[in-house]
Order: C-alpha cells, then sequence, then structure tokens
C-alpha cells in the first residue's frame, strides 16, 4: 500500500445528469460544463494557425499579447467562479 493520498476524482454531470464525464483538472471541469469543448478547439487552432506564421519578433509579441489576454480572461471566470466553486481557488 502507498503512503500517498488518493485524490477524489473529478466529474461533471451534463444533460439533466444523463451524461457523467470524468475531468483531468479543475479547468477541464469547467470547460466540460460550460460547453466550451468547441471554443477551446476554436482557438487552439487560431493560435496555431497564427503561430505558423511567426515570422519576426514583433509578431510573436502580437501572438503572446494575444494569448496572455485570453489566459487573462480565464483566470477572471475562475476567480468569479470560484465563489461558488469551493476548491477552486
Amino acid at each position: 500500500m502507498s503512503n500517498a493520498k488518493a485524490k477524489n476524482p473529478l466529474y461533471v454531470v451534463t444533460n439533466d445528469g444523463k451524461d457523467v464525464e470524468s475531468a483531468t483538472n479543475l479547468f477541464d471541469m469547467l470547460v466540460k460544463k460550460f460547453g466550451l469543448e468547441p471554443l477551446m478547439q476554436i482557438f487552439k487552432s487560431i493560435v496555431d494557425m497564427i503561430s505558423g506564421q511567426v515570422g519576426n519578433y514583433g509578431f510573436f509579441l502580437f501572438l503572446q499579447d494575444l494569448v496572455d489576454q485570453f489566459v487573462a480572461i480565464l483566470e477572471d471566470i475562475r476567480s468569479k467562479v470560484s465563489l461558488f466553486v469551493p476548491g477552486l481557488k
């Protein structure tokens, strides 16, 4: 037996309790709970496409700023949701 404390798995219940999915972390849980998978896939595709076009440092800085703004929005959402979801801090 291991002394490591086993973590409780996260599950997302959707579709009025008909669907149950496991989540790897709290961010994954929120994405699945609010049905944001298509948005995340679109964002990833856009970042992949733009990053393939990076040809100079200025454009890299633009891309970095774009990603930083998106992450700031996600952090703001997380901080607001953490008021209602225990353990999300």
